[in-house]
């Protein structure tokens, strides 16, 4: 959905925040072994964020429905402020990760695998903005391969290229978009299995 300025850049200011909360309550009621634990859900949480990625990108935002049709709007305006509000997102996560694993393994491990998760989609959220928003990119090689890799999403006849933060899963799960044939290269193009 489009988003004010403020709903737009909000979440790059919530999730941090969110994380330094939940991280500050467990250190104040736990011990190292409990610390250490949550440290381990956070990363466990920050990866399977990336699978999440690319499997939200891939099927909902993707195969029809309501939100093809709000992604379909940030494919034909790649700059505007179009995402999911804070209000929106907190509130999901917090559903649909923070209470099946509070159930699950208890407040440590859904303190850290949400915590984990919410790093993730904000790490998401910053590679997406300076991939579409900026031209002098910081940490150039790693940014310059993931904007070639979503250039190609979006210009692309053929669906691919979902991962945004990593290409690891359109590799493994071979729906990579090979870059277009060059004189200089000639590549074989791999269609992805959707």
């Amino acid at each position: 959905m489009r988003l004010g300025k403020l709903g737009y850049y909000g979440d790059f200011l919530v999730y941090p925040l969110i994380v330094v909360i939940l991280g500050v309550a467990l250190v104040r009621r736990n011990t190292a072994g409990h610390q250490t634990g949550w440290a381990a859900c956070v990363l466990g949480g920050a990866a399977l964020w990336t699978l999440l990625e690319y499997l939200i990108h891939r099927t909902f935002l993707h195969r029809g429905g309501v939100f093809t049709v709000m992604h379909a709007e940030h494919h034909a305006f790649p700059r505007a402020y179009i995402g999911t509000p804070a209000w929106i997102s907190v509130p999901t996560f917090t559903l649909l990760v923070a209470a099946p694993a509070w159930l699950l393994g208890g407040g440590n491990v859904a303190g850290g695998l949400t915590g984990g998760i919410m790093l993730g989609y904000w790490w998401y959220g910053v590679v997406h903005h300076v991939i579409h928003h900026r031209t002098a990119l910081p940490f150039a090689r790693y940014f310059s391969r993931l904007r070639r890799h979503h250039q190609l999403h979006h210009h692309s006849a053929i669906g691919g290229n979902f991962g945004v933060t990593t290409v690891m899963w359109d590799v493994l799960l071979g729906t990579t978009i090979a870059a277009p044939i060059t004189p200089r290269s000639a590549p074989q193009a791999r269609h992805p299995k959707i």
